[in-house]
Order: C-alpha cells, then sequence, then structure tokens
C-alpha cells in the first residue's frame, strides 16, 4: 500500500530526467523566452505577478470587482471553486474553515499579500476573522505555493490580494442590509497623490443570525416526535474593519505599506439542542506589512524582494454561566507573529533559467490568563513562543522558447518551540525533558509545464508536479490544554506525498471565450495528529492516522455576447488506512465525493441576472461511519439581480473614459438557499435557510 506513492514519484522524475537530457542534447540559439502564461479565472488576459512565479502549478485567480454591488462574503466566494471545501458552524460571521483537497483545515496555509495568517495555536484559520471587502482578488494555490510563500502546506495555500490605490481618484459607498436583522455600510477611497497611490477602506457591519431551524433535541433516530422549529440564539455578530494601503516608487524600487484592523464581537452560540445564552468572543487583530520590489538591478539580471511584517491578536472569551466549561471560564489571550523575508531572482536567460531564492525568518508569540466568571483569581498560563526560518531554491528551466519548463526546487524549514511549565517537576511525566524543541525538515518538489499549441486565439497545456510537504504540530498539540489535553512533545509531523497532472485549454474567437481546466491529484497522508481518549475527561494528541486521497477537478468558464457559463467540479475519493481494523477503509469525515457548483447568468447593458447552484454529495460526520452520522446530499440554489440604476457617459461609451471616474448606482438583490434547505456542515450546527440581501453601490 505504501510503496505506490514512491513508485509515482521515481517513475515521474525519471521521465523528467529523460525528457531534460533530450532537450539540453539539442541546439539551441541564445534568445530570451517570453514569460510562461498560466491561465486563471481573471477579469483579463493579464495574470497576477505570483502566477509567473509558479508556472506549473494549478492555481485560480478570483478577480473580486465582480462583487463589488453584491452582498457576499468569503466562504461563499471560495465555496465556488474546485477542490475548496468550506465548512461552516453557522450563516454570516460564524466560525468557517477553508481546506484543499480532501485534507484537513490545518493543513492548508492562509497568506494576505504574502503575509502568513495561520497561528501556532490551533493551526487552522477561522474565515470569518479575515478582511474581504477590501480585497482585489482571491489566489489558490492547490499545488503548494510560489517561492516567497513561507510554510510547508500538505494541502495548498490562498492569498488574499488587498486593493491598492493608483489611476485617478474614486470612491465606492456600499449600503446593505438583509435576512436576520442585518445591515452593513462600506467606504472604499483609491487614487494616486503626488505619486503616492493611496486605498483607505472603512467598514462597519452586524446581524442578529436568528434564522429558524429543526432541532431534534439529540434524539435524531430514538424519538423523532419531540422536533421542534426554533430560533437561533446567541448567534449575533458585530464587525468593524478598516485599512489604509501607501504604494509608490523610489527609483527602481517599489514600496507597499498597508495596515489592516479588524475587531469583532460575537455570540458562540454552541450545538443546535444545547443553544448558548451569553458566551461571546471579542477579537482584535492588527497586521502591518511593508514590501519593496526592485527590478533590473545589474543590468537586469537581479530582481529583488523584500518584506517585513507585524501583527497582533487580541482573543477574549467570556463565559459567565459557565456554559462552556468550568471553574475558570473566561479567558484573554495574545498572539504576536512577526517576520523578515527576502526573495531574490536571478534571470539567467543566457542558459535558459530563472533561479529563485528565498530566506525568512518568523517569531510567534502565545499568552494566555484564565478567570473565574467574576473575573477574579487569575490564573496565568506559561507563555508559548516559535521561531521558523526556511530557506527555499528553486530553479526554472526553460526550452523550447519557453513551451517546456521544469522547476526542481525545495526548501528547508527549521522549528524551535519553547515551552514553560507552571507545573511541579515531581508531577511532569519526565521532570528532565526540556522546554525546548526542535524540527527540522526539507520539501523537495519538481514541476512540468509544457505548452503544445499556443496561438492568438488558443493554447493547451500540460502541468505535473509532485512534493513532499510537511505540516509542523501546533502549540495545542505539543503543549496540551490544562485539564483537557494531555501534551505530547514527542510528536512528530505529518507528512504528504503529493502528486497532480493535468491539462489548461484557452479559446478566443471574437466575443466567445472559453477557458478549462481538467487536473487528477493524489495524496498520501502519514502520521496523521489525533485526539486520542487519555481518560474520561482528558485527550492526547498521537501520530496513529494515514489516508489516500485521490480526486480529479474541472474548472470550465465561458463567455458569449453577454452571456457567462461557469462550472466548478470536484470528485475526491478520502479513505482512511489506519492500521486501526474498525477504520482502515472507511471514508474520512466531511469528504464528499461529489461537489459541483455552476453559475448562469446574462448581462444586458442595464442589468445582470444569474443563477447559482451548489451540489455537496453525501458525507459521514464521524470516522467509523455510523449510519447515524450520515449526511445525505443537499443542493443549495442561489440568484442576483443587478440594476444600474444611473451610469454617466465615460461608462456606457468605453471612447469617452479619461482620467475622470466613471460614476454609476447599483442596485443588487441576492436570493440565497431559495429552496428553503436545512442543512448542516458540522454536526449539530445549522446553517440558515431561505434568505435574502439588498445592496445599493455607487461609485463617484
Amino acid at each position: 500500500m505504501y510503496k505506490r506513492p514512491k513508485r509515482f514519484s521515481r517513475i515521474l522524475h525519471l521521465g523528467l530526467f529523460l525528457f531534460s537530457v533530450q532537450i539540453f542534447s539539442q541546439e539551441t540559439q541564445k534568445t530570451e523566452t517570453s514569460t510562461v502564461k498560466v491561465v486563471g479565472k481573471t477579469s483579463s488576459n493579464s495574470q497576477p505577478e505570483n502566477f509567473r512565479k509558479n508556472p506549473t502549478g494549478f492555481q485560480t485567480s478570483i478577480d473580486l470587482d465582480q462583487y463589488n454591488a453584491r452582498y457576499t462574503n468569503l466562504p461563499d466566494v471560495l465555496e465556488r471553486e474546485a477542490g475548496v471545501r468550506i465548512r461552516r458552524y453557522g450563516g454570516l460571521g460564524s466560525y468557517s474553515t477553508l481546506s484543499l483537497r480532501g485534507t484537513n483545515p490545518n493543513q492548508s496555509r492562509i497568506f494576505i499579500d504574502g503575509v502568513p495568517f495561520n497561528n501556532s495555536q490551533g493551526g487552522e484559520v477561522n474565515l470569518a476573522d479575515l478582511p474581504f471587502d477590501n480585497l482585489q482578488s482571491i489566489e489558490v494555490y492547490r499545488s503548494g505555493a510560489p517561492v516567497g510563500f513561507s510554510g510547508s502546506a500538505i494541502g495548498g495555500s490562498v492569498n488574499l490580494v488587498t486593493r491598492t490605490g493608483s489611476g485617478p481618484p474614486k470612491t465606492r459607498v456600499n449600503i446593505g442590509a438583509g435576512s436576520f436583522n442585518t445591515g452593513k455600510g462600506s467606504i472604499t477611497h483609491t487614487g494616486t497623490y503626488g505619486g503616492i497611490g493611496t486605498s483607505v477602506f472603512l467598514l462597519g457591519e452586524k446581524s442578529d443570525q436568528n434564522f429558524s431551524y429543526l432541532n431534534n433535541h439529540g434524539t435524531l433516530l430514538v424519538n423523532p416526535l419531540d422536533d421542534t422549529i426554533d430560533k437561533r440564539r446567541n448567534a449575533q455578530y458585530e464587525r468593524t474593519s478598516g485599512m489604509l494601503g501607501l504604494s509608490g516608487d523610489i527609483g527602481a524600487t517599489k514600496i507597499k505599506f498597508w495596515n489592516d484592523l479588524n475587531y469583532r464581537f460575537h455570540g458562540i452560540p454552541g450545538p443546535a439542542s444545547n443553544q448558548t445564552q451569553q458566551v461571546h468572543r471579542r477579537y482584535l487583530r492588527n497586521t502591518t506589512s511593508l514590501g519593496t520590489d526592485t527590478k533590473g538591478l545589474f543590468d537586469g539580471l537581479l530582481r529583488l524582494e523584500t518584506r517585513a511584517f507585524t501583527s497582533f491578536t487580541n482573543d477574549d472569551l467570556f463565559d459567565p454561566k459557565s456554559e462552556f466549561s468550568k471553574g475558570t471560564p473566561n479567558s484573554t489571550a495574545f498572539m504576536g507573529q512577526s517576520g523578515l523575508q527576502i526573495t531574490p531572482t536571478f534571470y539567467l536567460l543566457e542558459y535558459y533559467q530563472i533561479l529563485k531564492f528565498h530566506a525568512g525568518i518568523e517569531r510567534e508569540t502565545f499568552e494566555r490568563s484564565r478567570s473565574t466568571p467574576q473575573n477574579i483569581d487569575l490564573k496565568y498560563e506559561p507563555g508559548k513562543t516559535r521561531t521558523y526560518t526556511t530557506f527555499q531554491v528553486e530553479d526554472e528551466f526553460r526550452f523550447l522558447d519557453g513551451k517546456l519548463v521544469l522547476t526542481p526546487g525545495v526548501s528547508w524549514d527549521s522549528y524551535r518551540d519553547k515551552f514553560q511549565s507552571d507545573e511541579p517537576w515531581y508531577r511532569k511525566q519526565d521532570p528532565f525533558a526540556s522546554a525546548t524543541k526542535t524540527t527540522e525538515f526539507s520539501n523537495p518538489k519538481t514541476g512540468l509545464l509544457w505548452r503544445f499549441w499556443e496561438k492568438e486565439n488558443y493554447s493547451l497545456e500540460f502541468k505535473s508536479n509532485i512534493a513532499k510537504q510537511y505540516r509542523i504540530p501546533s502549540f495545542l498539540e505539543l503543549f496540551g490544554e490544562v485539564g483537557t489535553i494531555i501534551a505530547n512533545d514527542s510528536l512528530k509531523p505529518e507528512r504528504s506525498e503529493n502528486g497532480d497532472a493535468g491539462v489548461t485549454g484557452r479559446y478566443k474567437n471574437g466575443e466567445f471565450k472559453s477557458n478549462i481546466t481538467i487536473s487528477y491529484f493524489r495524496k498520501r497522508i502519514k502520521d496523521m495528529i489525533l485526539f486520542i481518549p487519555n481518560s474520561q475527561f482528558t485527550l492526547r494528541p498521537e501520530n496513529v492516522d494515514s489516508a489516500r486521497i485521490d480526486g480529479a477537478e474541472v474548472s470550465h468558464k465561458t463567455e458569449y455576447k453577454g452571456w457567462k457559463f461557469l462550472l466548478e467540479y470536484t470528485y475526491q475519493e478520502a479513505i482512511n488506512t489506519s492500521p486501526a481494523p474498525y477504520l482502515n477503509g472507511k471514508y474520512l469525515p466531511l469528504r464528499p465525493k461529489h461537489e459541483i457548483s455552476g453559475t448562469i447568468a446574462y448581462r444586458g447593458k442595464r442589468w445582470e441576472l444569474g443563477f447559482e447552484g451548489v451540489y455537496v454529495g453525501a458525507v459521514f460526520k464521524d470516522r467509523t461511519n455510523e449510519y447515524v452520522n450520515y449526511q445525505p446530499a443537499r443542493q443549495i440554489w442561489n440568484a442576483y439581480l443587478t440594476l444600474v440604476l444611473y451610469s454617466s457617459p465615460e461608462e456606457e461609451d468605453p471612447t469617452k473614459k479619461g482620467e475622470k471616474t466613471p460614476r454609476e448606482l447599483l442596485l443588487s438583490i441576492d436570493l440565497r438557499n431559495m429552496g428553503d434547505k436545512r442543512v448542516e456542515d458540522i454536526v449539530g450546527y445549522p446553517l440558515p435557510g431561505r434568505n435574502w440581501f439588498i445592496t445599493l453601490s455607487g461609485r463617484f
């Protein structure tokens, strides 16, 4: 069973080697090759800068300008992408996680303009804590990430690209409202002043999320007669965020600075059959980043990019009635993260290659205190720190005028964790254990891009990648949680052998444009960490599980004379290969075999109407695939209508556009879950039924 990944890797490596030897033996002229193009779901022929650094990867860019006038959010947008799985604990503003290609949420990496967002305490990211309305685009990397993105990612990576200020000044104001007493207002201003690009964003949003749901009172099979229709309680939230971005040039160096501030105050409702009343959370995060990009050094030989960032987070949990835990249920956590990165790129075009390097150092800290419901008798937990250093190198070989590209590379990662315990030495499992733990590993990878045809109106490319990736255990897994999780500092990193291959095609003829990507992927994950019962009330993390994940993805987009058709399909088979007889051969929980999302829309001169559908296949919600935890497939249908209430002549006639910003006033109506499906992603946490939103958006 475990020899198959090695055989797959050896065959592909041998093929790449023999093909490269054949190409090296050919006589070629020393001419500068053109930039390799990667087709993504962008709004124009241009591609993101990061895509050029990762030519062999399967990746998608989502242009968020299309959602300017609609009431939507990050989970809803990402859910429509092939290979992406979103799990929600409720409606708007609820805890939501992202996973790629059947992996766990803590096995994917999330960045904001290349700044890492995953924290070392739990590993996974709550999408509700991320910015959205101030983003320009979202980049989804299913085959790892480009050089310059830190950290190893078994699943893949997502990069949120912030809005930059350029061109003439323009301002957009959005006012939205909808179901469950939801309201939102935002203002975005961008422009260039004295050669400095400026972007300013402010947002305020609130919602009660008191939707109706079917409450089975925990007796789904035993007594269905006691089911009732209840209202969701304590799911309300308020959110305020702001962002300032500055960019400009000093000589040949581009500089970009931004600061993002996000504040959320929200209830934590608990399971549907046991709702809470007063448990709530207060979250405050501030992130600052400064980056430089210098091109053309040493007569075009060198490009030098740098990035420095810092982030701090205050996360306060209040449980005045001890509904979640007893003793000291209230907590105040502080997380800090900072880093410095440098990425030099050498363009050795006379030797048909581009040599990329990346070096970085990051440091994270985590501190927490606990108190009683009356906020007295504080208990301070010892602080935890993690220092992460990385060095990456990748060589991009180009042959046949850029029609063939090979990208072998490797990264070396080192993690140094420090955790001080206040427990007496005689109570420790190992009294002489060190408070410092160092973990090191390397991540080799190889990619292939073969451009079969490249014409003005059409192109066809073949891509393939193989890699070995790791996930470092989180603080929670290594150092435990007082009273609930036993520490295990002997945990090994999770590891995976990844591979994918597929084709990407593009066709354009007049007003007809079509893109399609078809890919196959496989993962063989070992040393997966699970929490095993250690006693009646405690758990202990152990490396006891493994899995094989095989699947295919289809991503298609066609546009013709105002019509737009999108289709995203994911097939995957995620099987537990644990040696435990009661787990071996079972489906991994919450991994549907089939996921489909589609959109069909028509845009007229002064309106646009679209219908969206999402199909999620049946899943088991537990590791042993018990019938009681079986969830059937579901289909969710949405619709939207956007009306152009006013547009300036410059907007209606592109020939009149100049330095003045076109003005417009749009009205958008969104209808979600039109079939009123009562479903849930996570056991006991219902999702909203039918709901609606309306948005008035003006640009001037």
